[in-house]
């Protein structure tokens, strides 16, 4: 066959069908040359939209590169404004050859479709056309075809929509793009909504504020504004960073990645109401109804992290949790009975020992001083932070179950390992009791104990052993020990905590102590007293009495001596004689 290969076998209608397939090829190939060289040029070009950025990183590069310097409010406002209007005419702009481009699409289709339908019935008629410029010579030589052929159509009353139809795909996909993009406008309308909120510093206190910003804006973004805000008022709050700051809402820390937008469209819920409300309102109701839970939101605190890891023990500190997604917080009434006495009806005597703890006090600030810092800022109590790098652990070696016995020496190992930078000396250990529920009220300061060349470089660790005893008076019960180990760094006082839980405090001297034998003693006499009472019980329900019958006897006497008036005579001697011989 003419203009085929020697070795090929086939029809006419193959080599025409060949020829159409390399033509599709060959200008596939170009259009992809076409849209290769543009997209190189694109690149070259300089502006604001680039591929595999995002719209906040364009705007954010192009306002860089116009506030060069320094610049008045009002020129950084003017610009802002400007780049971000012509962003959205860019956007625009792109929106509208997408859709000219698709537009175009479409209509080349559906001239296609009209051109084949009006030409032929027959599917391989478009071949046979394509080809006979190139193939005069094949198509004379070859057969004539019969093209006519009979009517063929569809019948309307036939379901066809589970039949692939590429055009309604096609028309279906466009329709999906565009609600997305119109679904992501207006959720981008929605981010950039003011958005009003109440918070309280916390310190302790609260400072109730309010600050304006975006919905969209994410937890880091808006405690950074809350800086600004409070470091004129608060000392504190000026040197810290962003990162010590917290935002706590409905006792849940919020996360600094989170935004404001994913609460609000996940309708996320805390521990004591919705998070989704940045107000401050009450839930005031004429009808109480448990089905229907309450609406009711409270203020956010920002707290340090320094305060939080410090008073973490303490409520509300207590109840705080890190925020997750995926855990729904329901609300469940709990109600309980009292079954223990209060713990304000103990009564301990407690010596404290402040002198060893304001001598370390002295020793840690007379130290600093030479290096000028100020006396105020070395208060122990208060603002003494952890050492990062610093790792503590906490062993009872000979007292797992750690029961303390009062007024006896109790032994602990306290283990510290530095991963820092910079070797630490150990400068004491102190510890103190608290009443379980209230770290406030103090019980008990233990003794301090002071060291005077302990020293630990880097990557290594050691421990120390600490032995205290608890006041002999102390009543024996639960009780929460705390303790410190301090420590400096290139002359800086620090302390990390490295025990803070609930010991048990007994009595000393063994099983056998006062209470315990009042109590044994009472218990054996409250069973003494109800054996007595059931025996009397069993004696009065068994006890039998006899009946004796009584017969009336008159006035007469039985023994004659009791007559008077028969005293000294015969019969009376007589009767006397025969009773007398009755009772021999």
């Amino acid at each position: 066959m003419s203009g085929m290969g020697d070795g090929y076998v086939g029809s006419a209608q193959d080599a025409v069908r060949i020829r159409r397939l390399e033509k599709q090829r060959e200008a596939e190939r170009r259009k992809f040359q076409e849209l290769k060289s543009k997209t190189a040029s694109g690149q070259e070009q300089s502006g604001l939209l680039q591929f595999g950025t995002s719209s906040c990183e364009i705007l954010d590069t192009a306002f860089k590169k116009e506030t060069v310097g320094l610049v008045t409010r009002e020129e950084y406002v003017e610009k802002r404004v400007n780049i971000r209007n012509k962003f959205e005419e860019e956007e625009k702009e792109k929106l509208q050859k997408l859709q000219q481009e698709e537009e175009e699409l479409q209509q080349q289709k559906r001239s296609k479709k009209r051109k084949i339908k009006g030409t032929s019935r027959l599917s391989f008629a478009e071949d046979i056309e394509n080809g006979s410029d190139d193939e005069d010579g094949e198509n004379k030589s070859s057969e004539p075809m019969n093209l006519r052929c009979g009517k063929l159509g569809k019948d309307p009353s036939v379901e066809t929509n589970f039949l692939p139809d590429s055009e309604r795909e096609a028309e279906e996909q466009a329709e999906r793009e565009r609600l997305k993009k119109q679904w992501l406008r207006e959720q981008e309308q929605i981010k950039n909504e003011p958005l009003e909120i109440t918070y309280s510093y916390w310190d302790g206190t609260g400072h109730r504020r309010v600050i304006q910003v975006r919905k969209g804006d994410a937890i880091g973004n808006f405690l950074r504004s809350v800086q600004q805000q409070l470091a004129p008022d608060f000392r504190e709050i000026r040197t810290t960073s962003v990162e010590n700051l917290l935002y706590v809402k409905e006792d849940l820390i919020i996360p600094h990645q989170h935004s404001f937008y994913e609460l609000i469209i996940n309708k996320a819920r805390g521990k004591s109401g919705p998070l989704f409300h940045f107000d401050v309102h009450e839930d005031v109701r004429t009808i109480a109804d448990a089905t229907i839970e309450k609406d009711e939101s409270h203020a956010g605190k920002v707290v340090e992290r320094h305060w939080y890891e410090k008073n973490k023990h303490i409520f509300p500190a207590s109840r705080w949790e890190i925020y997750d997604p995926t855990k729904k917080w329901e609300r469940v009434l709990f109600l309980a009975l009292l079954l223990l006495a209060s713990p304000l009806l103990q009564v301990a005597r407690c010596q404290s020992d402040p002198d060893d703890h304001s001598s370390l006090v002295d020793d840690v600030v007379g130290e600093n001083s030479d290096s000028g810092v100020e006396e105020d800022d070395q208060d122990l109590d208060v603002n003494l932070t952890s050492f990062p790098g610093v790792e503590t652990v906490c062993v009872f070696p000979k007292n797992s179950a750690k029961l303390v016995p009062a007024g006896e020496d109790t032994e602990l190992l306290v283990g510290l390992k530095n991963d820092g930078k910079s070797s630490i000396g150990v400068m004491g250990i102190r510890a103190s009791v608290h009443l379980p529920y209230d770290h406030k009220l103090l019980v008990q300061n233990l003794t301090m104990l002071r060291f005077n060349n302990a020293s630990i470089p880097t990557s290594l660790q050691a421990s120390f052993s600490y032995i205290f005893a608890v006041s002999q008076y102390l009543q024996p019960g639960a009780f929460d020990l705390v303790g410190y180990i301090i420590y400096d760094v290139e002359g800086k006082p620090f302390q990390s905590v490295f025990y803070n839980g609930t010991i048990e405090v007994v009595e000393s001297g063994g099983l056998l102590s006062g209470e315990s034998v009042f109590l044994i003693t009472l218990g054996i006499a409250l069973l003494l007293l109800l054996g007595l009472w059931a025996y009397s019980q069993v004696q009065r329900l068994t006890k039998k009495t006899k009946k004796v019958s009584k017969v009336e006897v008159g006035t007469r006497s039985t023994d004659a001596s009791l007559d008077e008036w028969l005293e000294g005579t015969p019969l009376a001697k007589t009767l006397s004689g025969k009773s007398k011989n009755k009772k021999n």
